[in-house]
């Protein structure tokens, strides 16, 4: 699957929707279960791309969560 922070769409591909996951902590633990999620929801779209991919981290004392968004393609 074809993973960018880029907003460009490749030629051929369309828009399936935006995706979000979120998880739990915010460590390099996280970040990877998060990424899995949201290739996995693509995954169930059938998409064969995310792009624009954006990472939040919110690190308050009672919730540290780390969450990604992207938008879901597919050619």
């Amino acid at each position: 699957m074809r993973i960018s922070t880029l907003p460009d769409i490749a030629a051929g591909e369309i828009e399936l929707g935006v995706l979000y996951a979120s998880v739990e902590g915010v460590n390099d633990g996280s970040y990877d279960e998060c990424l899995h999620e949201l290739k996995h929801k693509a995954e169930a779209l059938g998409a064969t791309g995310l792009i624009g991919m954006q990472l939040v981290q919110s690190q308050f004392q009672w919730n540290q969560r780390t969450s990604l968004l992207a938008t879901a393609v597919k050619k």
